[in-house]
């Protein structure tokens, strides 16, 4: 096979465009081709800067919800470093009853500050394990006594 370079190539091909449109959309037609010579006013940029303003007021931070954040922030560590130790007192074998009231302590006392309902169920179930297991452990303590 012989390749013996470009062929000559087409310009683009001629559309026949009619100048008119048709009959069942004469109106519409008129509309646009009377529309198409005057532009619409430019609007003012003082609805634009009503808005940029607006928008720059809704990103500034309000310091009390920086600071309950914080304070929210605070209290979760809080809570997950009570789990922490309790989880580690479990893992040495050297759980308290003393972890166990500490820990649902904790959770008591940041109940009612929660108002996402999934992590009230989770805060929840956080202290029926800490009751249960401080009910274990008192029953432990009586049968050691008794004996």
């Amino acid at each position: 096979m012989k390749i013996q370079g470009p062929g000559k190539t087409s310009g683009p091909s001629k559309t026949n465009k009619k100048d008119k449109v048709g009959s069942g959309d004469e109106s519409f037609g008129d509309f646009v081709s009377s529309q198409a010579g005057s532009a619409a006013p430019a609007s003012t940029t003082s609805s634009i800067a009503k808005v940029d303003s607006l928008l720059a007021a809704q990103a500034v931070e309000d310091p009390t919800a920086k600071a309950a954040k914080k304070r929210m922030r605070q209290r979760s560590m809080g809570v997950l470093d009570e789990l922490e130790k309790v989880r580690m007192a479990m893992l040495n074998g050297s759980l308290t009853v003393g972890h166990m009231i500490d820990i649902a302590d904790v959770v008591a006392s940041h109940r009612e500050k929660i108002t996402d309902p999934a992590l009230t169920a989770i805060m929840d179930e956080i202290d029926l394990r800490a009751q249960v297991e401080l009910a274990k452990m008192r029953v432990a303590m009586d049968r050691q006594k008794q004996v």
